[in-house]
């Protein structure tokens, strides 16, 4: 009995994976729909790591420069570590979805109906792309004003 329940278990989780190895759009769309969601993962990840980077540069101006310095680097060594993580899983959802969409080019009909989907996606990564970018660069003023605070 044990024998035909853990059968049935390794059938049924196989099923899926033989289902988008036979279907590549099914495959593209499942790979669209990770890197969407790693690409959410990150956007609030890098937010929210730079945005503590700006505060404690922003709280640390008027202390001593190890003080300060002391303040901001574990924030600094966070979003640096958080940046390269997501970095490297990005890169391989970029390559999964790429290898999938060349196997999805050959099947007829596969580029229309991906187009929407893929559309999608790229704009959501282009926004989250931009407003990562942009809390990165009030996160690098802060650290520069903190910088230049200890000058005078």
């Amino acid at each position: 009995m044990k024998k035909h329940v853990l059968g049935l278990a390794a059938a049924a989780l196989a099923v899926p994976a033989a289902a988008t190895a036979a279907d590549p759009v099914a495959a593209v769309k499942a790979d669209a729909a990770k890197l969407q969601a790693d690409v959410a993962a990150a956007h609030d990840t890098l937010i929210a790591d730079a945005q503590k980077l700006a505060a404690d540069a922003a709280a640390a101006k008027g202390k001593s420069k190890a003080d300060a310095k002391a303040a901001i680097k574990p924030d600094l060594q966070k979003l640096k570590a958080d940046a390269a993580a997501f970095r490297a899983t990005l890169k391989a959802d970029r390559q999964q979805l790429k290898a999938d969409l060349e196997a999805a080019k050959q099947t007829k009909g596969a580029r229309k109906e991906l187009r929407a989907t893929l559309q999608s996606m790229h704009q959501s990564v282009k926004q989250a792309r931009a407003e990562i970018r942009a809390e990165l660069q009030k996160a690098r003023q802060a650290v520069r004003d903190l910088r230049a605070s200890f000058d005078k």
